[in-house]
């Protein structure tokens, strides 16, 4: 799990790269997109870093989190439901103040992009990884006609969200 994190932010400092060089622009919603931040090298480094230290410490505290409530000897990330349930209760609420608190620092977000991108990033990480867990355990525990019918709807729900939002925000900015 470790390796695809750190691919993960190989992926990420080289895509936030793509647009630092780019010089300045004349439009003005460029620091609006998550993509177009104006960082230096220096700082897209430092992105990284942080955001694989912020990451190797939230897999210690969901480890000893695990460890301290569901037990020593019923640890296991993918076969325990009460692991999985734990780690649930302390990603989500991550996930969702995070996405709470870049929505309301959006007008600064060029100011404080080198603060804010990693833990947004972080918690999408932690985020992947319980849905991982939440998969691999369906799939061990349920037959696979369920586990088709229950990932297609899945992918419905989510492709109709990702339209409707975008549908959305498409109204509310004028593009």
């Amino acid at each position: 799990m470790s390796i695809l994190f750190i691919f993960l932010g190989i992926i990420f400092f080289f895509a936030l790269m793509r647009g630092s060089f780019s010089g300045s622009s004349n439009n003005p919603n460029d620091g609006d997109n998550f993509w177009h931040l104006k960082l230096t090298p220096s700082n897209g480094f430092v992105i990284v870093l942080l955001v694989l230290v912020i990451l190797a410490l939230g897999e210690r505290v969901l480890y000893d989190l695990a460890r301290v409530f569901v037990g020593e000897n019923t640890y296991d990330y993918f076969d325990n439901l009460a692991t999985i349930s734990l780690h649930a209760l302390v990603i989500l609420p991550l996930l969702i103040a995070a996405i709470i608190v870049n929505v309301y620092m959006g007008e600064k977000r060029q100011k404080y992009a080198v603060v804010l991108v990693p833990y947004f990033v972080a918690a999408l990480g932690l985020s992947m990884q319980l849905a991982v867990q939440f998969g691999v355990y369906f799939y061990n525990h349920h037959t696979q006609a369920e586990f088709y019918i229950v990932m297609t709807l899945l992918t419905a729900i989510c492709s109709v969200a990702i339209y409707l939002i975008q549908e959305y925000f498409n109204e509310h900015l004028g593009q």
